[in-house]
């Protein structure tokens, strides 16, 4: 069980071990526990700077970046904060250009895409963190501006699904960072949707098969797992 019950955090895997950093309880969080498959067991880590909830998070070359969210006001934040297992130590870096939470992020050749989210409408907003520069550059939007998104990223493409733009949402769409254009093919559609409707829902890839996990339908009602096979 984890140390701290929260709801809206983020999470990576650096060197087999889960990081979650952030969420809320009763208020925003700081917190950051590591989980080890090996042995079941929970370390809690230096905080993280800021306390935010609804962040989303990428690890690039054993380093965890935690980007966006929201504070305890329900502002959005373009804050962006580094993890070094290693040390065990947090960085500020660049800010994200656009203030958001509830968005979803993927990485991509050691490039994290932050994709989508709210900041007092729905965005279809896509930006690139470069860790290399510590910069950010504005990329193709998103097709479906949403919320509540999740995404993976498989053979190079990232895979955006489900969300909200008001209304629960079973769209899927594929971004080309190799050529900073969204799947021309949603339109028609030839890229099937999810069966299941779903926001406040999680990715994750096994393999080349991209799973999406639980969520919540326009009643709130809970869905349960399905699966695609991104072409």
């Amino acid at each position: 069980m984890m140390p701290t019950a929260r709801f809206g955090p983020a999470a990576g895997v650096v060197g087999g071990i889960l990081y979650v950093v952030g969420g809320a309880n009763r208020g925003g969080l700081n917190t950051v526990e590591a989980y080890d498959p090996a042995t079941d067991t929970w370390t809690t880590k230096a905080s993280m700077p800021t306390k935010r909830a609804n962040l989303a998070a990428g690890v690039i070359n054993g380093v965890l970046y935690a980007v966006g969210g929201s504070n305890n006001n329900d502002v959005a934040l373009n804050t962006v904060e580094a993890y070094d297992p290693t040390t065990d130590t947090w960085t500020t870096k660049a800010s994200m250009p656009t203030a958001r939470y509830d968005l979803t992020a993927g990485v991509i050749k050691g490039i994290l895409y932050a994709v989508g989210g709210y900041n007092g409408g729905y965005l279809d907003t896509v930006e690139a963190y470069n860790p290399a520069t510590d910069s950010w550059t504005t990329k193709a939007p998103m097709p479906t501006r949403r919320d509540l998104l999740a995404a993976g990223v498989v053979s190079g493409r990232l895979y955006v699904v489900g969300g909200s733009n008001g209304h629960i949402l079973n769209t899927i769409e594929a971004d080309s960072p190799a050529t900073n254009a969204w799947n021309p093919c949603v339109a028609t559609p030839c890229m099937s949707p999810m069966p299941t409707a779903r926001g406040y829902l999680a990715a994750g890839i096994i393999g080349r098969r991209l799973y999406a996990v639980g969520g919540v339908d326009d009643n709130f009602d809970n869905s349960a797992a399905v699966a695609f096979n991104p072409r």
